[in-house]
């Protein structure tokens, strides 16, 4: 069952003439204001079932099938590579990486972002998950057209060889960089 409350903001002031005496409440010379958005009306129950309009982003339909990858990224030891992938807003990935014969996780440096390319030196980035190397699986949405992929780094002393398994609306970008 969802319920909406309202809650509206009351300003006052606490007086209190002398120490040890009862303080008195007094309303503020402010006024509050109610919340300018309108909570979302509830639709009607019919035949057991309430209806909600459909919201921007629940879904994303292509004229195109999805596509699917296994990529094995060898990592060399004291080394950091990149794995892009370019999507455009909206697209989607489901993904899940592994880090084959890693032996201490903390030796990995792992981190999935996104940028746009520069414009006049200045360009949008942002950081989906920094971890290091624990298996992960996930979803993601790009928020905007560009390059989403991981940066990886092997701090260890042997090679590792981490596992991309991708499914979704992407292009791998041809270099590991």
């Amino acid at each position: 069952m969802f319920r909406t409350i309202l809650a509206v903001p009351v300003l006052v002031s606490i007086a209190c003439s002398t120490p040890n005496a009862p303080a008195t409440i007094q309303p503020s010379n402010a006024t509050a204001q109610p919340p300018t958005a309108a909570a979302p009306a509830v639709p009607p129950v019919v035949g057991g079932w309430r209806e909600y309009p459909l919201r921007d982003g629940v879904i994303s339909i292509r004229s195109t099938k999805w596509r699917t990858d296994i990529i094995d990224v060898p990592v060399p030891p004291g080394k950091g590579l990149e794995y892009k992938l370019t999507m455009k807003k909206g697209e989607t990935l489901v993904y899940h990486i592994s880090y084959g014969n890693l032996v201490d996780p903390a030796k990995m440096v792992s981190e999935f972002h996104g940028h746009t390319e520069q414009v006049g030196g200045v360009g949008d980035l942002m950081f989906y998950a920094k971890t290091a190397g624990s298996p992960q699986s996930g979803a993601f949405t790009a928020p905007w057209d560009g390059i989403h992929g991981w940066y990886l780094k092997n701090d260890g002393t042997t090679g590792v060889v981490v596992k991309l398994e991708l499914a979704g609306f992407y292009e791998p970008d041809a270099k590991i960089r």
